[in-house]
């Protein structure tokens, strides 16, 4: 009887596998866009650019990432850094870099967030309310960015006609467990929102990266600010809702022109980030957590338990031959993931321990929620009553 319900089971997910081999668009990760010096506007052609960075208790990661903003070429720019009540001298660490370099650098200094505002949206509209560019760059902290990624995005943005373009940020993968967990992150990510159909007007799917948003005043005025989704908890997929149902074109991107210096050296350090936002993703659903985690049991420890129940012999030749080729279609759509991260293509065959793991911080993060832990940037991130 085991053997017959796994060898369904494990059945099931090779069906499943195989009809997601030929939905390429959710895997074959072909949205890319990098800064170079090619194709870029006329620097007297472009449109005063204000970038906002929301700021708490990173004094650690200023000293490398303040100099990319202020070494960029662009003419008519403000960069504008909100100190978020950092205890750690973010404010100090901020104006220090600034005085070694000829910009200059406005800190504004944050105050806790009104009632219905999460931490980092109020630390953003605090950023807006000083700034005066046509268009306005939300960044982290966190964030490197590279020579020209300024003039090349707000190119792009100008070319392409969009009122707004995402990058999603070059993760960290040094470490064991970043290896591990982040390029399957990039995987899920783009899985549940394809790159592609984010950029195209026909389809409703719509998302951004915060770590890297590119908008134009007008657009943001149009949709009200971001004021209409101040108590998100995931703001960039909210403002990237807003802004593809008010009919507005938009566009998401990988990138290596965009680097987060953030290490994920440990298990921790994935399992807090998935678990900030998974339950938020599935809209707080029970029955929607309930149906994921039967998928991705499905999906990722069926197949697994299909070989490893012949290895224990305790099955027919059947399940593991079933189960083998769930695990090498499994692999067949991480293979661009792994190539864009540059690894090994045998980190490919490492997506059901990955799976598995992201399946028991989506659980972790429901239970989050059921006792109202939200945090962004390791304080407070919840909307204040």
């Amino acid at each position: 009887m085991i053997d017959v319900i796994l060898l369904s089971v494990c059945s099931v997910s090779a069906f499943i596998w195989l009809v997601l081999l030929f939905m390429p668009e959710r895997w074959r990760m072909s949205e890319r866009w990098e800064s170079s010096k090619n194709s870029l506007t006329p620097v007297y052609q472009l449109p005063m650019l204000s970038v906002i960075i929301p700021a708490r208790n990173e004094c650690a990661s200023l000293p490398l990432t303040l100099p990319s903003w202020l070494a960029q070429d662009y003419p008519e720019s403000e960069v504008i850094l909100i100190d978020d009540e950092s205890t750690d001298g973010t404010e100090e660490c901020a104006k220090s870099i600034a005085a070694r370099s000829n910009r200059t650098i406005r800190i504004i200094k944050g105050t806790r967030p009104p009632p219905g505002w999460t931490g980092k949206l109020w630390a953003l509209q605090q950023g807006i309310n000083v700034s005066s560019g046509e268009w306005l760059l939300f960044t982290d902290a966190d964030i490197l960015h590279c020579p020209n990624l300024w003039h090349g995005l707000v190119t792009k943005a100008l070319t392409e006609q969009r009122a707004m373009v995402s990058l999603m940020a070059h993760l960290d993968t040094e470490g064991m467990w970043a290896r591990l967990l982040i390029p399957a992150f990039i995987y899920f990510f783009h899985f549940m929102y394809p790159f592609e159909k984010v950029g195209d007007s026909r389809s409703k799917i719509s998302a951004a990266a915060g770590g890297c948003v590119l908008i134009s005043r007008k657009a943001l005025d149009e949709i009200g600010g971001i004021a209409g989704h101040s108590n998100a908890l995931i703001d960039d997929l909210a403002l990237a809702g807003r802004i593809k149902r008010a009919g507005l074109p938009l566009s998401l991107s990988l990138t290596r022109s965009a680097v987060s210096i953030r290490p994920y050296r440990w298990l921790s350090d994935v399992w807090n980030m998935v678990a900030r936002s998974a339950f938020t993703q599935l809209r707080c659903s029970w029955l929607a957590l309930i149906g994921t985690v039967l998928g991705m049991l499905i999906l990722f420890v069926a197949p697994m338990a299909g070989i490893c129940a012949f290895i224990d012999q305790t099955v027919s030749p059947a399940t593991p031959i079933i189960s083998f080729g769930a695990l090498l279609l499994m692999a067949s759509t991480y293979i661009p993931t792994i190539r864009f991260f540059g690894l090994g293509l045998s980190k490919a065959l490492t997506l059901p321990l990955a799976g598995t793991l992201y399946m028991a911080m989506t659980v972790y993060s429901a239970i989050n929620h059921i006792s109202g832990r939200h945090v962004w940037r390791g304080a407070r991130g919840r909307a204040t009553q």
